[in-house]
């Protein structure tokens, strides 16, 4: 006695990934940018492009959510506000240190003026103009 044969397997349905790609990029991409943001100077060659990144990556990280009925949604707004946070403290930061070096080199400027006024070599004009003659020697004016 011949067995039927067996029935054939069915298929199973592929699972549809859940996650955002996109939003994850620009949720690390902000972070590191945010952390990178408060070194000085150093943080326009690294936190302002990762902080332009992750604004990207976190745009299209939303659009993507939007096709996926909001799935990621948390990661791509977090990325892309984290992206603006970085790029705004880049600015405030260069801002603050180079507003204090030039504070620090107008003090440095009046305190020389005035130890040369004071040692007897000259009226305060005359001990402005070496301190211009010397900016001008330096500076090749």
């Amino acid at each position: 006695m011949a067995y039927p044969p067996a029935p054939a397997p069915v298929p199973q349905p592929v699972p549809v990934k859940q996650g955002n790609g996109f939003g994850v990029t620009a949720l690390v991409l902000g972070i590191i940018g945010l952390v990178f943001a408060f070194i000085p100077i150093a943080n326009v060659f690294t936190a302002l492009p990762l902080g332009i990144l992750a604004v990207i990556f976190g745009i299209i990280g939303l659009v993507a959510a939007g096709k996926r009925a909001g799935k990621g949604k948390g990661t791509g707004g977090t990325g892309l506000v984290l992206g603006i946070l970085a790029i705004g403290v880049t600015f405030a930061m260069n801002a603050l240190v180079f507003n204090e070096i030039g504070k620090a080199a107008d003090d440095i400027r009046e305190q020389t003026i005035q130890d040369c006024v004071d040692s007897g070599a000259g009226t305060q004009e005359e001990c402005e103009q070496i301190w211009e003659d010397a900016e001008d020697s330096v500076y090749g004016e």
